[in-house]
């Protein structure tokens, strides 16, 4: 075995166990819950020590955090390929949506309940979440640049794309909260139905549109015909009505 060859095996065997070790932590937390879960015990499933299991991670939260990092790098790459003539916000949507779509049915190399687990930690652990937010600057900044370049700007100069990749981070999370309360419908579906609305703008109009000398009586007096401030209610919802068709 020539020397590249007998380097290219020891490799592979330090990716192999790296990967064995993030199998027994998410087995770990799935079964124990991740607070109760103690590194020796996924060096015990692995059968290795804790001194190995430092050499590839300093702590538990880099063990879920391996993901993030991968799932990163598959997202810049679907940005990247998506149309140049393509809307920066509907890029970022359409990218974010295709890799959590990916990550859901296992073709980007992700088991999908290790990748529902991921996101539930991201959200939910106090630990993980600071961790994370330690992490995330050097990707977010990434995405920057490169939301920047589409658009043709400088993101020092022009503060669009940084608000346009805090969107990603906000959506995110709305759709991790919708989700927990619809875990029926794929994570996916409801990150998709949030872009859209985004997508819409948010400016959404107040309600109900009472005729301001109307909304003044009412406020001033209670005891207002009530027959005339539902009407106008009823108006406004009219108007609604209209508007969203």
């Amino acid at each position: 075995m020539t020397e590249k060859q007998e380097v290219g095996r020891r490799e592979r065997k330090k990716l192999m166990l790296r990967e064995a070790l993030i199998t027994a932590a998410y087995e770990l937390f799935a079964v124990k819950g991740f607070d109760e879960t103690r590194v020796e015990d996924i060096t015990e499933q692995v059968d290795v020590s804790t001194r190995t299991f430092f050499r590839y991670f300093a702590s538990k939260e880099d063990v879920v955090l391996d993901y993030q990092e991968a799932e990163h790098e598959d997202f810049m790459a679907a940005l990247n390929r998506r149309p140049t003539g393509e809307p920066a916000l509907s890029a970022i949507h359409h990218a974010a949506v295709e890799v959590v779509r990916g990550c859901e049915s296992g073709s980007y190399g992700f088991d999908a309940d290790r990748f529902m687990t991921l996101q539930e930690l991201l959200r939910s652990h106090p630990l993980v979440r600071a961790k994370n937010l330690q992490n995330s600057v050097e990707r977010r900044d990434s995405i920057v640049k490169m939301i920047a370049l589409r658009m043709g700007t400088d993101s020092v100069q022009d503060i669009r794309p940084t608000v346009l990749v805090w969107a990603l981070d906000y959506a995110h999370l709305a759709a991790h909260d919708l989700w927990k309360k619809n875990p029926g419908i794929p994570y996916s579906d409801v990150l998709d139905k949030i872009f859209g609305v985004i997508e819409q703008g948010l400016n959404f109009q107040a309600y109900p549109l009472l005729q301001p000398d109307l909304q003044q009586q009412k406020f001033n007096n209670p005891v207002c015909d009530d027959a005339q401030y539902q009407g106008s209610i009823h108006h406004s919802k009219n108007v609604i009505g209209q508007n969203t068709k």
